[in-house]
Parts: structure tokens; sequence; C-alpha cells
């Protein structure tokens, strides 16, 4: 702001859906899918998402059930935002000043809002 690169007045957020790499076919329904099923054996992806269960932005501020789940990327949340096909998804939440039209921060979250 002292540059007066940004104006800090107005903000606006925006969201887009990025595509997962997680297979529907191999998903299971969302209620099958239990926390203490998955111990210190867990995959990668599993144990990072178990980590972040804590966090609003990959699942504590929802109280919905996902209807499917990826074994292989818990975390991307099934999802038909987009009009057509479902997928698996992330979410990417952009910060931009209006004044300037600049993106300030840029935070990844699961697609459930």
């Amino acid at each position: 702001m002292a540059e007066g690169l940004v104006g800090g007045e107005g903000f606006a957020v925006d969201a887009s859906l990025i595509a997962a790499d997680a297979n529907k076919q191999r998903s299971i329904p969302g209620d099958a899918w239990r926390v203490h099923d998955h111990g210190a054996d867990a995959h990668r992806a599993v144990s990072e998402y178990l980590a972040t269960l804590d966090e609003a932005a990959w699942g504590a501020a929802a109280t919905v059930e996902p209807k499917f789940v990826s074994p292989s990327d818990p975390v991307a949340q099934w999802t038909g935002a987009m009009r057509g096909p479902s997928f698996f998804a992330y979410a990417t939440n952009y910060l931009i000043d209006t004044e300037h039209a600049v993106i300030l921060d840029v935070e990844a979250t699961r697609a459930i809002w």
C-alpha cells in the first residue's frame, strides 16, 4: 500500500475449482469412510488429511458428509458445482484488491462452499 500498488480500500474474494487427481471408480461412499480405520500405516495423503481435519479450510468448518471419498486423496471433495459431470476437486480462493485488480492472497481449501 505504501508503494501505491494496492489501494487497501475494497477487496473481493473469488474461488475457482481445480480438478484433483482422484478416480471416482476407486472411491468409496462417504458414510463408509471412518477416521479410526486409518492408523500409522496410512498412505501419505491420508496421514496429511487426518493431520488437518481440525482446520476450518479442510473440514472442521463443514458438517456435510461427503458423498464419495477417494482413499488416495481424501481431502479432495466430490463436487457437481460446474453443472456438468461431477468430479473430485479443490477450491482456490483469491483475495483481490478491487481498486487495482491485484491478487493479494491465494488459499486452497476443500471445495465445500
